[in-house]
């Protein structure tokens, strides 16, 4: 019997484009081991490399990195219960700054585990999986809360950075901007602005000068009447005595820690998201590779909050993925390991520094100790929340295990504290996170799945694809190539 052939009535179909399911976890990892630890080297070298204590005597410097070939293949660390790992070798230079002399040697950093060709790793034998864990963005947040006497909504505003101290400033009941640095004392906003270098009522009236028509409530008029400093050193004493009660204020004291608590790249940083999302939240065009605070972003944040407070502008929605980001094993693995050890490391050649006089010959080999890097990395693997034994029941819960999504873990939420709201289905998860399928029990709606064609950008977000479709001679015709909304 002779086979017809198959005639199809319908539109053809778009053929989608070719399904990568692990390609989250390899790309990431990869961008750590390219870029991640040359990025981490050059944070710990600073503007002039590691110097001893005094600053006068030893400075050493980390340059090119390497990796060395693996010991055994992923097959033999299985059968032999070794990690799968390869060493890692960075050039280090060391100079004398009485003598002039340099030395540069390659130094030995420790063992990486290195990723198997299916985004798995293995450690002491056994497969295991780095969860991508979903958090909130750097930036700047505005919400409001209702007071339950009165019935009014007072709005509040939340500058988070990726590292470093928290800032809230809120609207109190008695129409006063009140400021608070680590969810410690409150004091009035614009004690921060004079610390800031706007040290008059003037300056600070004349920088809202276009706000304050608008604010009927007269908000900043209040703020000021209730702040008692008058000068930027006034103002920087009362900040250091908010935030370290007990301790003797000196001017010079105050001055450095408020250098150290925003504008500090060691011990303050934003991110390049942060900034991003400052950016474009608060309409301001600051260098995106700045990833500390700007006096420009207090201000403009204090602005909003008093547009806001007066019925312009709109609060944002903490649980929408537009306010929330991912972050990927290269990132965990820098953020949450490597960079630790590197600051541990950095200690101890600093310590070793100061006891070796200038007299004495040293060599960048005595001085780098790889092991406080071994156990940081060591510790993240083995014990790490997100780190989790592959589950191997098949090869579709191999690849489902790497998809997954937790919002618990390392700077993320507990499953005490998470609220409803977090656990609930948001409208921007679909076609980006599975609204479904969640694990029962105490963890339902903190454990979620990506779903297939979701791409994660540059900055962590998660974009959403979808086909777009014209009209051509009157028909709507889809495009075949997708494209992506974050």
């Amino acid at each position: 019997m002779s086979m017809g052939k198959r005639q199809n009535w319908g539109q053809p179909h778009q053929v989608l484009p070719e399904l990568d399911l692990i390609k989250l976890q390899l790309d990431s990892y990869s961008w750590f081991l390219e870029k991640g630890i040359k990025k981490s080297l050059k944070e710990v070298n600073g503007d002039n490399g590691i110097e001893d204590f005094t600053g006068k005597n030893w400075v050493l410097s980390f340059g090119q990195h390497r990796f060395g070939e693996p010991k055994y293949t992923p097959s033999q660390a299985r059968v032999k219960a070794v990690n799968y790992d390869m060493p890692l070798y960075v050039e280090a230079n060391l100079r004398n700054k009485k003598t002039g002399e340099e030395q540069t040697q390659e130094v030995f950093l420790g063992d990486l585990p290195k990723m198997t060709p299916v985004g798995t790793f293995i450690i002491n034998g056994i497969e295991r999986a780095v969860v991508t864990q979903l958090v909130r963005s750097p930036g700047v947040f505005f919400l409001g809360d209702r007071d339950q006497r009165s019935g009014r909504v007072f709005y509040r505003a939340e500058m988070r950075p990726l590292r470093g101290s928290w800032v809230e400033i809120s609207v109190s009941k008695r129409d006063v901007l009140a400021l608070r640095i680590d969810r410690r004392r409150k004091m009035p906003v614009t004690v921060l602005l004079r610390a800031l270098g706007y040290e008059s009522d003037e300056e600070i009236l004349e920088l809202f000068e276009d706000t304050l028509k608008q604010d009927k409530l007269e908000l900043l008029k209040n703020t000021l009447e209730k702040d008692d400093t008058k000068t930027k050193g006034e103002a920087l004493l009362e900040i250091y005595e908010k935030l370290r009660p007990g301790e003797p204020a000196a001017l010079d004291s105050a001055r450095n820690f408020l250098k150290q608590l925003f504008f500090d790249t060691r011990r303050y940083n934003l991110g390049e998201v942060g900034r991003y999302k400052l950016n474009r939240r608060l309409n301001i065009e600051i260098d995106p590779q700045k990833t500390i605070l700007d006096t420009q972003d207090f201000v403009a944040a204090i602005d909003y909050l008093i547009k806001l407070q007066n019925g312009t502008g709109k609060v944002d929605d903490i649980d929408h993925l537009s306010n929330r980001r991912v972050r990927r094993i290269g990132e965990l693995v820098r953020s949450g390991a490597f960079r630790i050890g590197l600051i541990r490391l950095e200690r101890s050649i600093r310590e070793k520094m100061s006891l070796t006089k200038t007299d004495e010959s040293l060599t960048p080999s005595a001085l780098v100790n790889a092991r406080p890097l071994i156990a940081t990395i060591s510790e993240f693997f083995r014990r790490n929340r997100l780190s989790t034994i592959l589950d191997q029941t098949n090869p579709l819960a191999e690849v489902d295990n790497l998809r997954r999504l937790s919002v618990m873990g390392t700077g993320g939420v507990t499953r005490e504290r998470a609220s409803f709201s977090m656990r609930d289905i948001n409208a921007s998860q679909y076609s980006r996170i599975c609204p479904v399928r969640s694990p029962e029990g105490p963890n339902i709606g903190l454990v979620t799945y990506l779903s297939l064609y979701t791409k994660v950008n540059k900055f962590g977000f998660l974009e959403a694809p979808y086909l777009k479709v014209k009209k051509y001679r009157g028909k709507m015709k889809v495009t075949d190539k997708i494209a992506y909304l974050s």
